[in-house]
């Protein structure tokens, strides 16, 4: 029995972690006009998908948002050079509700499987 619980909480820990991974990708409209492009919508700290116009694609967190470029650690990208840019968006509100459940869920299933068990002798 103590092995079906393991593997119980377990799965709700797997869970826990995948629940926190939860995120889509967004496209982000690029709005090109007279050899410029208009300042997306994009915060610093959200993670991007940027495709040039090569077909390079890099992944990278915002570290500042620019004029004329998004920049992260070690890469910066002009808005002119981009084709599609998509950012990572969702998991992020709700996530340590979803953990938080479900580590007190495995909690309260840890203590109702230890508690009273071995006190049966009158």
């Amino acid at each position: 029995m103590h092995i079906q619980r393991g593997k119980f909480i377990g799965a709700l820990a797997a869970a826990a972690l995948l629940a926190s991974g939860c995120a889509s990708l967004e496209p982000v409209p690029l709005q090109h006009s007279n050899q410029t492009t208009a300042r997306p919508d994009v915060k610093v700290g959200e993670s991007v998908v940027v495709t040039r116009a090569d077909g390079a694609r890099q992944k990278f967190t915002v570290t500042a948002v620019e004029d004329d470029a998004l920049v992260g650690r070690d890469v910066r990208v002009p808005y002119a050079q981009m084709t599609a840019l998509d950012v990572q968006r969702g998991g992020n509100k709700h996530t340590g509700l979803i953990v938080g459940a479900v580590v007190l869920g495995a909690l309260a299933i840890a203590a109702a499987s230890s508690g009273g068990g071995s006190g049966g002798g009158y």
